[in-house]
């Protein structure tokens, strides 16, 4: 493990870095002058974490990210300056877990974002910029928890979320331009939390939430424009209204 956190004044790494041969965790928290990560950061072929918190004058990732086999977590939440992820992430297939929390600086994702296979947590809280999702992230079947509260600038999903065959807590909190669900919905059979609350250009939801058949929360406080809820099912036990 090597941990540089809160070194703020390195603005570099050296390009050996792609030397070492069995680093498990690189962590940077921190690290807020570090401009960029070297292309020989994807030879660290046996790195499984890798901590980039609050980077804020990183603006972009080396490509060769993708050549990492064993990477599970990329934690990247607070990189304010980050504009985009490579397409080359989507070759990640160890990956578990992106938290891109708080990357007020990113529109869109790469279309690869669809390649992962064993994803479980992809957090977009407070990337405020992030316009839409990408269509082929209904292919990422491993997905369990999806965050895009506050995100402010998205005004719709996309209709492939109905794809999900794992996903159990939707997170959508503080959108507060986001128009409408796509009737899709109904279709994520797993899901059981659904977190609508301060949606407030929402005013009617999809009547295909009635066939959520795990759903046991819905939160709609502070939904302002609501006119009223759908059908649903006797199972849920926490409905939270204004």
């Amino acid at each position: 493990m090597l941990d540089l956190s809160y070194c703020k004044s390195i603005k570099s790494l050296p390009t050996t870095i792609g030397d070492f041969k069995h680093l498990i965790e690189l962590r940077l928290r921190d690290c807020e002058n570090l401009k960029e990560l070297p292309q020989t950061i994807g030879s660290i072929s046996s790195l499984s974490m890798l901590d980039l918190f609050c980077c804020k004058s990183i603006e972009s990732l080396p490509t060769t990210i993708g050549d990492f086999k064993h990477l599970t977590q990329l934690r990247l939440p607070g990189c304010e300056n980050l504009k985009e992820l490579p397409q080359t992430i989507g070759s990640i297939s160890s990956l578990s877990m992106l938290d891109l929390s708080c990357c007020k600086s990113i529109e869109s994702l790469p279309t690869t974002i669809g390649d992962f296979k064993h994803l479980t947590e992809l957090r977009l809280r407070d990337c405020e910029n992030l316009k839409e999702l990408p269509q082929t992230i209904g292919s990422i079947s491993s997905l369990l928890m999806l965050d895009l509260s506050n995100c402010k600038s998205i005004e719709s999903l996309p209709t492939t979320i109905g794809d999900f065959k794992h996903l159990t807590e939707l997170r959508l909190q503080g959108c507060e331009n986001l128009k409408e669900l796509p009737q899709t919905i109904g279709s994520i059979s797993s899901l059981s939390m659904l977190d609508l609350s301060y949606c407030k250009s929402i005013e009617l939801l999809p009547t295909t939430i009635g066939d959520l058949k795990h759903l046991t929360t819905l939160a709609s406080e502070g939904c302002e424009n609501l006119k009223e809820l759908p059908q649903t099912r006797r199972n849920i036990s926490l409905l939270i209204l204004d």
